[in-house]
């Protein structure tokens, strides 16, 4: 693709930033597929997908188990979806410099295969998977550069979300939040005047009505959701450190109280209506209106922070500091990201926002 010269402009000016919102990745292909200059890196894209769908079939074929089976799981179908929006948000930005990955990529190449062989005398499935993962990472680096891995990291970094844990870790950390979650629960009912019995996991009520905090309804599934979409939103917005680095702290102590929510609920729909309401159907629509005010609270979280955290608006010297960069970044030879117009970039200001971001950290 021809280098834009209006990115490569002078410094003593800030060109005219143009409107990339229409910027799409597969016009990026289609045109590339017309461009005899680009034929090697699309064949050798090609060639490391087979490759990796032969290395690592095994994991493949546990993903897919997995997320059919384990309802704990489900949502991994979701997550490459979400992966390839936030890198059609990113392309967006503009041209990535032409920068040898050669080192980087043959490194992350390295360790993956490396403890994929681990895994062959001891099938360990978690390993094989973040071996997976990794090798996606070296193999877009190889092609690509190490610069289009440092503003695309985020891609393969929320890929995580995805991987199943292994079954005994899993069960170390569910164990401990079905008791912390009986306990306050049972503690909260019995300060609210419904005497209640906690025995381990298992809630005795008024009535010897028995009601159980399985493995289910630990709290994992909250966990895992409101992590995966803290890390998003604080990936999206454009504000400081410390309020991404709080937003996605945040994610602990809402699923934890989301769930002992749940749990307060469940209890007193058993005492106060009818224990029948509390299963089936009617517990599963009950998790997703909690999931709700889950989500209820993490806005919460985001609004109280803005009040102090204000985004200023972008100056004429970062406009102009943001041009420089793109032109920087072209500058190494021929762009490979980039949009036949090379588009500039923009940010994101005022309040935190999920609309379609302009310009991604």
């Amino acid at each position: 693709m021809a280098v834009n010269h209006d990115v490569l402009g002078s410094h003593s000016a800030a060109p005219p930033r143009a409107d990339r919102s229409d910027a799409k990745i597969s016009d990026l292909v289609t045109a590339s597929l017309t461009d005899p200059a680009n034929r090697p890196l699309l064949i050798g894209g090609a060639v490391c997908l087979a490759l990796f769908g032969l290395l690592f079939r095994e994991s493949l074929g546990h993903f897919y188990y997995a997320w059919t089976t384990d309802d704990n799981y489900s949502h991994g179908f979701l997550v490459p979806f979400i992966s390839l929006y936030f890198a059609a948000q990113i392309f967006k930005r503009g041209p990535v410099a032409t920068r040898s990955g050669v080192a980087l990529g043959s490194l992350l190449l390295t360790v993956a295969l490396a403890v994929h062989l681990v895994t062959i005398p001891l099938p360990i499935p978690f390993l094989g998977d973040l071996a997976l993962l990794v090798a996606l990472a070296g193999g877009f680096t190889l092609l690509a550069g190490s610069a289009a891995l440092k503003r695309y990291w985020f891609v393969f970094f929320f890929l995580i979300f995805m991987v199943p844990l292994p079954v005994a870790l899993y069960a170390r950390i569910a164990s401990p939040l079905q008791l912390l979650a009986s306990r306050v629960a049972s503690a909260f009912m019995n300060a609210t005047g419904v005497p209640v019995l906690c025995e381990g996991n298992r809630m005795t009520l008024p009535g010897g009505v028995q009601m159980f905090v399985a493995e289910a309804c630990s709290g994992m599934r909250q966990l895992t959701g409101f992590l995966a979409l803290s890390a998003a939103v604080a990936y999206l917005c454009m504000r400081p450190v410390w309020y991404r680095v709080i937003l996605v702290a945040a994610a602990l102590p809402i699923a934890l109280f989301a769930n002992i929510a749940r749990v307060v609920v469940t209890g007193y729909i058993m005492h106060f209506v009818n224990p029948a309401y509390a299963s089936g159907a009617y517990h599963t629509l009950e998790g997703v209106l909690l999931m709700g005010f889950g989500l209820f609270l993490l806005n919460s979280v985001c609004m109280l922070m803005d009040l102090f955290c204000v985004t200023p608006p972008e100056t004429d010297a970062e406009a102009e500091a943001d041009a420089d960069a793109d032109a920087g970044s072209s500058r190494g030879g021929r762009s490979l990201l980039q949009g036949a117009d090379g588009w500039a970039g923009g940010r994101i200001t005022g309040k935190l926002s999920l609309s379609t971001p302009e310009e991604l950290p």
